[in-house]
């Protein structure tokens, strides 16, 4: 493979700024900017150095690190010059590193890849650096970290495993079918044992699709019932207008927080109600619009409203996504339910709290399959070994080995063992320039 260099930090000013070279011939080009690198270098050892621009001439001084193969991030020699974070000093040393010949700028993600294709990481940990450097919540943190230990290829393994063994029983079977006298039984419990495991790793995933994009959460209900007081009350700050007179809101209004870990954009909406005017009628519409795509629907109640008008409001949203709150519960009467009110703020710890269960989130909970591509391959993978029990019933065990196998195939592709050239530039296609 060609040598590779790359600016491995950001492009904006900084303390420090780090050019990360790898290949076979990592030591000759960081030789080119650092004359003053011993002949031997000590692996992981640190050395204060004049840094130069391939001319002689120096434009700073800093830290260079050899890491010898195959003990680095790529397996590969890998060279790291530490210099002060100036995009034109980088850009220098990164400009004459690049000259020696065999030598080249790295394309995004190709550090990355190369620890891949050296057998460093799985192509599940590997997705797990891009989606760390991505995360924008605690929990997207938390979830990219796991990724990244191991822990969702340890959850594959573990499911992935016994069912290698029963594809090749299965297929012994039918090569030598006097042999394995009650192979069918056996499979069939062996097939239940393995979709449990997949139906769990298919839910951990449809958690993890929250916590890595995180939540949308959506106030509707009718006008003047207190939504955009409740809603300048979560986000902490006057980001609502508010007035007396009904229909105030007339847009959309989202806030981005972090409750627990877990990002939530929180939307405040135009009240529902008959008859609007013009205006107020278009905001209704995007009301609608933002019920649609919301992952949890707070209906907000007034208190006086009728059971009529409640479900009128509930069949907007069906129940399963949607949480019933009554409003201004610092006015009238107690009533039976959760109520809050965002001008005392009563409730509204409670809310918080009710909003992030109804969501299934727990913020002990660090879901290592989070990816749409690997949540993708799971639920391919039950399929297939739904197919095997149903087809065990009626068919061949030629059929049923036919599935397993293609229940694996789909579990190879998260990890990599099974994994198209087309599927790896995709995978590396988004990750950032020198990583």
């Amino acid at each position: 493979m060609p040598t590779i260099a790359a600016i491995a930090t950001g492009p904006a000013r900084g303390g420090i700024g780090v050019v990360r070279i790898s290949g076979p011939g990592a030591l000759d080009a960081a030789r080119v900017v650092v004359p003053a690198l011993p002949a031997r270098p000590v692996p992981r050892h640190a050395y204060f150095v004049p840094l130069t621009d391939g001319e002689g001439t120096a434009i700073d001084e800093g830290l260079v690190l050899y890491f010898q193969a195959p003990a680095s991030f790529t397996g590969e020699d890998v060279v790291e010059l530490h210099a002060h974070g100036s995009p034109r000093v980088l850009g220098l040393l990164l400009e004459a590193v690049t000259r020696v010949a065999g030598g080249r700028v790295a394309r995004p993600g190709e550090f990355t890849r190369r620890a891949y294709l050296n057998g460093r990481m799985d192509l599940a940990r590997a997705e797990a650096v891009a989606d760390l450097i991505a995360a924008d919540s605690e929990a997207a943190v938390r979830a990219a970290a796991a990724q990244l230990a191991g822990a969702l290829s340890e959850q594959l393994l573990a499911v992935r495993g016994p069912l290698v063994d029963l594809h090749a029983d299965l297929e012994a079977a039918l090569d030598f079918p006097e042999d394995s006298e009650g192979a069918e039984g056996e499979a069939l419990v062996r097939l239940a044992a393995a979709l449990d495991g997949l139906r769990v790793l298919r839910d951990q995933g449809r958690r993890g699709a929250l916590v890595r994009r995180g939540a949308h959460v959506v106030l509707y209900g009718p006008v003047n019932a207190g939504k955009s007081t409740l809603f300048n009350r979560l986000v902490g700050a006057d980001r609502a207008l508010v007035d007396e007179a009904p229909g105030t809101t007339r847009d959309a209004l989202e806030a981005v927080l972090e409750w627990e870990g877990l990002q939530i954009t929180l939307i405040d909406t135009a009240g529902l109600r008959d008859a609007p005017e013009r205006l107020e009628a278009r905001g209704i519409e995007r009301t609608r619009l933002a019920l649609k795509s919301a992952d949890l629907a707070v209906l907000l109640v007034p208190k006086d409203a009728s059971a009529d008008e409640v479900s009128k409001w509930q069949a907007d949203v069906p129940a399963s996504s949607r949480l019933d709150v009554f409003g201004k519960a610092d006015i009238g009467s107690a009533v039976s339910g959760l109520s809050v009110s965002g001008q005392s703020g009563v409730g509204v710890d409670v809310l918080r709290a009710k909003i992030l269960e109804a969501l299934g989130y727990r913020r002990a909970e660090a879901v290592a399959l989070s990816s749409a591509r690997h949540l993708e391959a799971v639920d391919r993978a039950v399929e297939a070994l739904e197919r095997a029990a149903a087809a065990h019933q009626v068919s061949t065990l030629e059929i049923v080995a036919g599935e397993v196998g293609i229940a694996l195939r789909a579990l190879a592709e998260i990890t990599g063992e099974d994994a198209r050239v087309e599927l790896l530039d995709a995978v590396f296609r988004r990750f950032c320039l020198g990583k």
